[in-house]
């Protein structure tokens, strides 16, 4: 690595922390949802404020932060796509969060965020009048919101509709980069999310019923296919 390339990564690093600082407040603005009619009654509906005192929070989020945004600048570099990728791992880290905590992605964030990668990959279409780019990005999308929408239809037990709105705007992400790297993403989530069931159900944590966030593995799916999807697909296309 070159001088600029590592103040470049620190500089990734230390933005990073300082956005994931602010993490704390953001999940304390949010608006609480909504009491669900299954809910037991006297049981109150989640406080995210409530979960935004977690104490170690502020810290975590900084450090979770500033660690991928970093790893992420390293892999790519001021690629033109680099601020929309950025961007869903902040997002990405609060979502994850709420989600191991309550289960639910709050349409708070996960909604605007289509509108947030869209205009960011918009500037860098113009910017690099790579817009064939864009229009993968949004088939990406789609593709990707349809085939968890149809896996939640057919196992409603197992997805959550919030875990299909993420996965669509996670699908841009991916798509921008090909769509390949959506099936890697999407393979990657799926990998990962096994894994740790059958680790929690062979540690006794958990057993074959038991309703485990499936936000976090999406997510995870994500960053590595950003940071790894071109090993990976390198590896398959020449076996």
């Amino acid at each position: 690595m070159t001088a600029w390339d590592i103040a470049f990564v620190a500089g990734c690093v230390a933005v990073g922390g300082a956005a994931g600082a602010l993490v704390p407040a953001w999940v304390a603005r949010l608006p609480d949802p909504a009491r669900l009619d299954d809910e037991p009654d006297g049981e109150e509906p989640v406080s995210y404020a409530e979960l935004a005192r977690w104490p170690a929070l502020p810290v975590v989020a900084a450090v979770t932060t500033g660690l991928t945004w970093g790893l992420l600048g390293w892999r790519l570099g001021p690629d033109a796509a680099l601020p929309a990728v950025l961007y869903l791992a902040v997002a990405g880290i609060l979502l994850g969060y709420v989600d191991l905590r309550v289960r639910l992605l709050p349409n708070a964030v996960v909604l605007p965020s289509y509108a947030v990668v869209v205009a960011l990959l918009g500037g860098a279409a113009l910017v690099t009048g790579a817009w064939s780019r864009l229009a993968w990005a949004l088939v990406g999308g789609a593709a990707l919101w349809l085939f968890l929408a149809l896996l939640g239809m057919l196992t409603p037990s197992g997805l959550g509709f919030g875990d299909v709105k993420l996965a669509g705007v996670l699908g841009v992400g991916l798509g921008w980069f090909g769509l390949p790297y959506v099936l890697v993403g999407t393979f990657a989530a799926f990998v990962l999310g096994g894994l740790v069931s059958l680790g929690l159900v062979v540690a006794g944590r958990a057993h074959r019923k038991t309703a485990i966030p499936f936000g976090p593995f999406l997510l995870a799916g994500f960053l590595l296919t950003v940071m790894y999807g071109d090993p990976v697909l390198g590896w398959y296309l020449t076996r």
